[in-house]
């Protein structure tokens, strides 16, 4: 979602908006997130997604600049922004007080012209262990809940591969 309003904002049931997330397992809500400079990116604006915060990012594409309130429900596409974003196009994604860019994940780099993951750190220690990748493709819904362990396994996975080329 990338309109204006948020229609989730005052709805107090989730289980209907939530059924299609769950698949059988236990919805994840993200409480808080932090940048790489340790800047707190839980917004504090009026802006709700079934009543809880969202992720709040400044997001950058071309000459458009913007805040963007991204769902605190982990695999919800919904977000809240008044830029006029391209889909499907790349974007820099900053931390919207300091302007600091996030962290580019290396170990989850694809091809040439595919998404690029940046982490959004799950607690203020801001290091490589629980995060949230997301991905710098607009409209792009997917990213991913990393912990410590898959972090490891993903460097040792690049190490191998760099070695074999």
């Amino acid at each position: 979602m990338s309109d204006k309003t948020n229609p989730f904002s005052n709805q107090p049931n989730t289980i209907s908006r939530l059924a299609d997330l769950k698949d059988g397992k236990q919805v994840i809500v993200v409480t808080q997130a932090f940048g790489p400079d340790g800047e707190d990116l839980m917004d504090d604006s009026d802006h709700r997604f079934s009543g809880e915060r969202g992720i709040k990012l400044l997001v950058r594409q071309g000459d458009v600049e913007a805040t963007v309130c991204l769902s605190p429900f982990f695999g919800d596409p919904s977000k809240v922004t008044n830029g006029d974003f391209v889909e499907g196009e790349r974007c820099e994604l900053l931390c919207p007080t300091t302007r600091e860019p996030l962290e580019e994940i290396i170990a989850l780099r694809g091809h040439e012209g595919e998404a690029r993951y940046y982490s959004i750190y799950l607690t203020p220690k801001l290091q490589g262990g629980e995060l949230v990748a997301v991905n710098d493709i607009w409209g792009n819904p997917h990213s991913r809940i990393l912990s410590e362990g898959e972090m490891l396994a993903l460097i040792a996975e690049m190490e191998i591969a760099q070695q074999e080329s």
